[in-house]
């Protein structure tokens, strides 16, 4: 009893240990492609853990929420995480990772900004699909289904 207790503890801790290894790698590169130069080590952090969360979303309402929803629930956590990271890291530590200042719709000292919110709208479903299909292939959990609308 103790030892399934202790290896289901384990199989869990490594299920979240890949998926933050997946996501923030491959959030890594799309912006090392998209700036064309090296990232900061911090959004690979910060992405990993956004990703789990926004994974996370499906298994907290259900498949059966509106998956439209589900997209926008992760881009408000995104932007919510741009606001706060941002403002600690690049207007109070002076790191400059990201700067929205040559965008219109640009908020909280351009930390954030509305055609960015959209586009993590998008990328959230894209993590959810990915977390789903990872979770169902590698670690035996339900099949995915989504409720568009």
């Amino acid at each position: 009893m103790i030892q399934n207790r202790i290896l289901q503890m384990f199989k869990t801790i490594f299920k979240y240990i890949c998926l933050f290894l997946v996501f923030g790698i491959i959030y890594f590169l799309i912006e090392c492609l998209w700036k064309g130069t090296i990232s900061d080590y911090r959004m690979f952090l910060m992405a990993g853990c956004l990703g789990v969360l926004i994974g996370l979303i499906n298994n907290l309402f259900s498949f059966d929420t509106s998956f439209i929803l589900q997209c926008l629930v992760g881009a408000l956590m995104a932007t919510l995480c741009e606001a706060i990271f941002g403002y600690q890291w690049n207007i109070i530590d002076g790191l400059k990772i990201w700067n929205y200042n040559s965008l219109p719709c640009s908020f909280v000292g351009n930390q954030i900004n509305l055609f960015f919110s959209i586009a993590w709208m998008g990328l959230s479903g894209v993590c959810i699909m990915l977390d789903d299909y990872i979770r169902y292939k590698l670690f035996d959990e339900e099949k995915p289904y989504y409720k568009w609308l």
